[in-house]
């Protein structure tokens, strides 16, 4: 047995490896990865990964080369692993040009997004890897119990995120979506496979077509009961504020120290200059929404 196997300081020394699919928050935990004074690895999902990854140690992989994806990993003596990033999976096996059979059998597995990625991460488990998640790394980027930026939820928001609370609840144990909008009392949007950003942009197209007249409301998300904090942890940032403020909603307000922020000061300076409040709450505490 080596000594990396038996020796827990030798895994200090190794880099975090980081499969990466789109968006910004895997280049910022690469970023943090190295400013920790860890080295980094990433393998960036072809059709998905930033171009700014080819900035660190990496290689681009296919998401159909799961094995390819392993010996990348194993190459750069990487241990720890976090999935991080947007990844559409296949509607069908049949759509990937050339699987391989690791593929092949992750991605045909039944059930949900959930569902499959802790079966990747079994998978992983079960080569010697343990998967960690990114706000272990980042604890710094987790929304606390608070306000991020100057502006705070009035006594005219408080029925509303109660009732955005209550309403994730019953939808985490339904293993639904991560968050839902909220005006006057009335359920404007709930989040299903389209994400975040694609529902508040049908608020504003409600707004806009004049739906629903009552101004403000308030955007409310927190992770699913059944979620895996690894590789699924909710997150919001500077382009949230962007729709939130065009959805013509009020504010933010998510399950403190359970969502991660990309880009905090970008997002607080969006927020202060359009007039929208970021909040981190505990759901246990906001009481019920009124009936």
């Amino acid at each position: 047995m080596s000594e990396n196997s038996t020796n827990p300081e030798a895994h200090s020394n190794q880099p975090i490896g980081i499969i990466a699919g789109g968006g910004h928050l895997p280049v910022s935990l690469a970023k943090a990865v190295i400013k920790s004074g860890r080295d980094v690895f990433i393998c960036a999902l072809e059709g998905f990964g930033d171009r700014e990854l080819s900035t660190f140690s990496h290689r681009w992989v296919s998401i159909q080369s799961v094995e390819e994806i392993i010996k990348h990993l194993k190459l750069a003596n990487c241990r720890k692993i976090v999935m991080i990033g947007n990844v559409k999976r296949p509607d069908e096996i049949s759509t990937l040009s050339s699987p391989d059979n690791a593929a092949a059998e992750l991605l045909s597995a039944g059930g949900g997004d959930d569902q499959i990625l802790a079966g990747i991460a079994c998978f992983l488990a079960k080569l010697g890897f343990s998967v960690i998640g990114a706000h272990e790394i980042i604890p710094e980027n987790l929304i606390g119990n608070a306000a991020v930026g100057r502006l705070c939820h009035t006594a005219d928001d408080v029925g509303d995120i109660a009732k955005g609370f209550d309403v994730l609840n019953v939808m985490g144990d339904l293993d639904v979506g991560q968050a839902v909008v909220v005006c006057g009392g009335y359920v404007l949007a709930i989040e299903a496979a389209e994400g975040t950003d694609e529902m508040l942009m049908r608020v504003a197209k409600l707004r806009k077509e004049g739906v629903f007249h009552k101004t403000g409301g308030v955007l409310v998300k927190m992770p699913k009961s059944s979620q895996d904090k690894r590789f699924d942890m909710p997150v919001i940032g500077p382009v949230t504020v962007d729709l939130v403020a065009a959805a013509g909603l009020s504010g933010i307000v998510v399950q403190a120290d359970n969502v991660l922020c990309h880009d905090r000061l970008e997002l607080v300076t969006r927020a202060d200059q359009l007039g929208i409040f970021v909040e981190g709450a505990n759901p246990s505490i906001c009481g019920k929404a009124a009936s």
